[in-house]
């Protein structure tokens, strides 16, 4: 282990006896394991299991694979690959990481994308049943059928140590291919998540005490007896604890958080490698560079000039950016409108809210870069920050159109930003002047009415497609609001009490509300509120109720559906809806 001094110190002693409140838990953690059931077991009763083969195949090249008719059952798991896969005349595109389980017999034929890297793993074996078990003999037959056959949904950071295992040329035993075969075939099949127990919510307050310090702390030598301490364990028994919920053991993971926040400021900052190695726990830069390129392929210097696009979206309107310029995130936060989906996260959408996604789901992605707003760095730092760097691009700092260069930057494609900008441009062009044609200088009032309570917007999120695309007036208290501030940037919305519209009034008035099961009941409800009835949309019969859910992403891809829906509700002669 390494002397330098700024790399942490994890050394311990061995302990004589471990203590009665580890023996427990140490109990526990074995009584959860044996407590999750499967039917694979009574299905793999009385049955043989003989691994054919186990090829791994890395390429940069076009490539193709197909069988007529599947001899064996066959596993395919794709770690980087972006192309096709036809199973039965069936075609699925396939991005990045995907798993098939195909049953003999079976047509199957799989093409890479030239000019992408691919990486994947091809596994065959063959399942063998007894038909006639005496003392004397026993009788076996081949097995062509499978409980499921398709599409695996991971867990893949667990399917790629047992395929690099089995991929393995020398030094695996029968018994151990055979042991690795069955692991992976307990991995595939289905399973139901135990529920927690009162322990298991224990158990969390060890990992979460220490992950916090260390989070904290990740720049400053920390010793494993520290934060054995902090977990009221032996060193040796948390150590290994930590690696089993963590996947990583306590050495890797402050290493794996030193290195993501190198790689953040490498990124974002234009520091000196001696800074960026001192920020981060190393006083040597040299030292930190070797370590640097250890960890990542690439030295300090080389890494920042890489464009990442196996990329995490923590925020739907950046999701909406990324592929508004061309590129899908192997897994994202989705909202709203899209081309086509990427793997869908379970995330909170606001920084207070709790966090739902489990770690497994972001390890079977394995990101290069992990992109969010700046109001949830905090969360995500607490729960990924030792899987892949986090950056931020702030919310607040800058409109959608900031947004949008900030990111393309980032992932290299300014150009791409550029061309949308144009196209987008024209677009709004269009757009505003057949507005103008039909409603003239007419002044508009977007409000939504929510949970939330009810606000009125001005030139941000729901406001922009109607004040800033199609330069349409607000009402006066918004403009008043609005008075030498930055366009997008300054104001967003004010609460309102409706009914009360000193300064509010407008032309036309559109409402968004969470549901539209809610707009029968709002309307009616508006209607028994007299000073409804003299507010100017009301008398010209212009309220149009909407959808909050269709208007709620501040990006490129959605605010062109949002304009050309904007562009039907003020041009259409249909009267109070």
């Amino acid at each position: 282990m390494s002397t330098n001094p700024g790399e942490m110190n994890l050394s311990y002693s061995e302990s004589t006896a471990a203590q009665g409140k580890q023996s427990s838990q140490q109990d526990h953690a074995i009584e959860s394991v044996r407590s999750i059931q499967s039917d694979l077991q009574p299905f793999l009763a009385d049955a043989l299991l003989e691994l054919g083969q186990a090829e791994r195949i890395a390429t940069h090249q076009a490539w193709r694979w197909n069988s007529s008719s599947l001899p064996h059952h066959t596993f395919i798991y794709m770690h980087k690959f972006t192309g096709t896969l036809v199973a039965d005349g069936h075609s699925t595109p396939v991005m990045r990481k995907s798993a098939f389980l195909g049953k003999p017999g079976m047509t199957l034929e799989l093409v890479s994308d030239s000019d992408q890297e691919a990486e994947l793993y091809i596994i065959t074996y063959d399942l063998f049943r007894a038909t006639e078990k005496t003392n004397e003999r026993r009788i076996y037959e081949r097995e062509l059928e499978y409980p499921f056959t398709g599409w695996i949904q991971g867990p893949y950071y667990g399917i790629q140590r047992i395929a690099s295992q089995l991929t393995v040329e020398y030094g695996l035993t029968l018994l151990k291919k055979q042991m690795l075969i069955t692991e992976l075939l307990h991995m595939l099949w289905p399973q139901e998540k135990p529920l927690l127990t009162e322990a298991d919510d224990e158990s969390k307050s060890w990992l979460q005490s220490t992950m916090k310090y260390m989070q904290g702390n990740y720049m400053y030598e920390i010793k494993l007896e520290q934060l054995a301490e902090l977990a009221n364990m032996h060193p040796s028994y948390y150590s290994q604890l930590f690696k089993t919920r963590m996947h990583k053991n306590p050495i890797e993971y402050i290493t794996h958080l030193r290195m993501n926040r190198a790689k953040e400021l490498l990124i974002t900052s234009d520091l000196r490698i001696r800074d960026i190695a001192r920020q981060v726990g190393y006083r040597d830069e040299f030292y930190f560079s070797r370590r640097f390129r250890n960890h990542s392929g690439y030295a300090p210097t080389a890494y920042s000039k890489q464009v990442h696009r196996n990329i995490v979206s923590l925020s739907y309107p950046y999701t909406d950016h990324l592929m508004t310029l061309g590129i899908t995130p192997c897994a994202a936060q989705i909202q709203g409108h899209l081309p086509h989906l990427p793997k869908s996260l379970t995330l909170p959408f606001h920084a207070y809210e709790p966090w739902e996604q489990g770690r497994e789901a972001f390890l079977d992605v394995n990101p290069d870069l992990i992109l969010t707003k700046d109001n949830a760095y905090a969360k995500a730092m607490e729960h990924i920050g030792d899987i892949a760097p986090i950056i931020t691009i702030p919310w607040n700092e800058t409109d959608l159109f900031g947004h949008l260069d900030r990111i393309a930057t980032l992932v290299d494609r300014t150009q791409a930003a550029n061309d949308w900008l144009e196209r987008h441009e024209r677009k709004v062009e269009r757009a505003r002047k057949k507005v103008r044609e039909s409603i003239g200088q007419a002044t508009v009032a977007v409000c939504t009415m929510t949970a939330k309570g009810t606000r009125m917007y001005s030139t941000r999120n729901f406001g922009h497609v109607f004040y800033r695309s199609l330069q349409l007036l607000p009402p006066e208290r918004i403009q008043a609001e609005l008075a030498g501030k930055s366009p997008g940037v300054g104001f967003n919305w004010l609460p309102i009490t409706p009914g009360e519209w000193d300064g509010l009034e407008a032309d036309i008035l559109i409402i968004a509300v969470s549901s539209m099961k809610e707009r029968s009941a709002l309307l009616h409800q508006l209607a028994s509120d007299p000073l409804w009835n003299q507010y100017p949309a009301v008398k010209n019969g212009r309220v149009h109720v909407i959808d909050w859910q269709s208007w709620v992403v501040y990006a490129p891809y959605s605010i062109n559906i949002q304009l050309e829906e904007a562009v039907h509700l003020l041009t259409s002669q249909t009267p109070f809806r």
